[in-house]
């Protein structure tokens, strides 16, 4: 049987056609650059309709995003020169879908005296391109500024690949100097066999930390430093870094300071049998104390102080560079880091009165909401709408307790959502009396059934698998908890599908 020749033809015009549709956006451009027709995969894209588009002359669409010299040379060549251009990158404000990257690619249309203008949405890339971007310019200016030793070793061969300026100050060798050798030859390891000893271990562990490590440098003089080295991947090949901290003065100190407690033994050993017992349970905990005080302030608050210091630079040297949005950034992790120093404090005053009665005082409640909700919305994973409904009134309380309460119930609020769907929140503040007021968090979530309201503040209960919703089960044990220390109360009032309304009752401040 033979086929009509014409069903044939239009059968190949369709499935032809069908191609075209259904592929990534493209004009069909004549001799004079004009458009001739655009597939339905372009009107999607920009949003643009076919009388916006077809017979207008390419430099001439939207705000004449295409009208770029460059460009119009290569498309000019593509006919008369047969040629072709790939990975042509415009980004611009267009009309319809806001400021986006494209790149473009143009060829001629098989025999035809066409050009087909194959556009790519490359603006997911840029954006990752930039904040990759960014994030290396932090970090090497965190590297660059760090007062500790910093030393980045190639895993194949142990060799320094880069050292930050604190360690060649602390070797006196110069970064030159410093590049190609191994650790022991820089003062750091023994020998050799140590150097090779050490990185078997890393190769075994990943990770090797030496408390107190013995460092001559060029100059021979000694110090003592504490080493922390680990493997990690840079782009597919494993790197070593080295942490090197200089604590020739902390020791000295220490020895000092133990000198001094041998003396003053020597001395009171006179003393009652049950004088000298007391001070014994005394000094084991004013021990545990200084370690634990030395330990957050050291390790915690001394980079909080830096973020202060540097964010603080580039307000005053880059500050007239900035948008206000940018100098509002700045300002946000200058208070982050006030705030989080704060907390720290206070946990170092808790550890001195353990079990005593918490500090309360009048708190805040409007700025230290606001000021958690600013966070939040900072941060780039996050897409929320979070609403405060008028000025929330002070309350008694703890600051480092209720911020903690404010934080765990809303960060709950904006993580059992649908999948798809936007989290909202809504925050606002009633008086029950003249005594007490309450706070209502009031989610568009999941919702928590009734037989679920009290098993939601238990420690590690949780009513959704991990692999749907992630969380440790403790956000909510810790606001009852924080809540009880504070002679507040925590609820919530909710049904299955209908969200979640969670409320902190507390004093009036």
């Amino acid at each position: 049987m033979q086929l009509d020749a014409s069903s044939t033809e239009n059968e190949a015009h369709d499935y032809a056609q069908a191609v075209v549709e259904t592929a990534r956006p493209l004009l069909i451009l004549d001799t004079e650059l004009r458009v001739k027709t655009a597939n339905e995969s372009f009107y999607k894209l920009f949003r643009v309709s076919p009388k916006q588009t077809e017979n207008c002359l390419l430099y001439e669409l939207g705000r004449g995003q295409y009208n770029i010299p460059a460009l119009r040379t290569s498309l000019e060549e593509v006919l008369p020169q047969n040629s072709s251009f790939d990975a042509f990158e415009v980004t611009d404000d267009f009309e319809t879908i806001g400021r986006r990257s494209v790149s473009l690619s143009g060829r001629q249309l098989g025999t035809l005296r066409k050009i087909i203008l194959l556009i790519d949405d490359i603006t997911a890339r840029v954006e990752s391109q930039a904040i990759l971007r960014t994030s290396e310019i932090r970090y090497r200016r965190l590297f660059e500024a760090a007062r500790d030793g910093i030393l980045i070793l190639s895993f194949d061969t142990r060799k320094i690949t880069d050292a930050n300026p604190f360690m060649a100050e602390l070797l006196g060798y110069s970064h030159a100097e410093l590049l190609g050798k191994e650790l022991w030859e820089i003062g750091l390891l023994k020998d050799e066999a140590a150097s090779r000893t050490a990185f078997r271990h890393l190769q075994e562990k990943s990770f090797i930390r030496y408390e107190d490590l013995p460092l001559r440098n060029k100059t021979g003089q000694s110090h003592a430093v504490e080493f922390v080295s680990n493997v990690y991947d840079e782009d597919g090949r494993k790197v070593i870094q080295c942490n090197i901290r200089d604590i020739t003065e902390r020791k000295a100190m220490e020895g000092a300071l133990r000198d001094a407690k041998e003396r003053l033994t020597v001395q009171a050993a006179g003393l009652e049998q049950v004088v000298a017992e007391r001070t014994s349970q005394l000094r084991e905990t004013i021990g545990e104390l200084e370690g634990f005080s030395y330990s957050i302030s050291h390790d915690m608050r001394a980079p909080l102080r830096a973020m202060q210091s540097y964010a603080q630079y580039l307000l005053d040297e880059y500050g007239g560079k900035l948008d206000p949005q940018g100098v509002n950034y700045m300002h946000q992790i200058m208070r982050s880091a006030v705030r989080l120093d704060s907390l720290i404090q206070d946990v170092l005053s808790y550890t001195r009165i353990l079990d005593s009665e918490l500090p309360l005082a009048s708190v805040d409640l409007d700025r230290l909401v606001h000021d958690i909700v600013a966070n939040v919305l900072s941060a780039p994973s996050m897409a929320p709408v979070i609403q405060i409904k008028g000025t929330l009134p002070k309350v008694v309380g703890n600051e480092a307790l209720l911020a903690q309460c404010v934080s765990n119930l809303l960060n709950n609020s904006l993580k059992f959502v649908s999948a798809g769907t936007t989290p909202r929140v809504e925050i606002s503040a009633e008086a029950i009396d003249d005594t007490w007021i309450r706070v209502w968090f009031r989610d568009n979530g999941i919702g928590i059934g009734p037989n679920d309201h009290d098993r939601v503040f238990r420690l590690f209960e949780r009513i959704h698998s991990t692999t749907k919703f992630e969380g440790t089960g403790i956000g909510l044990t810790i606001v009852r908890k924080a809540a009880g220390r504070m002679g507040a109360e925590v609820g919530v009032e909710s049904a299955l599908g209908e969200g979640a309304n969670f409320w902190i009752r507390l004093r009036k401040g």
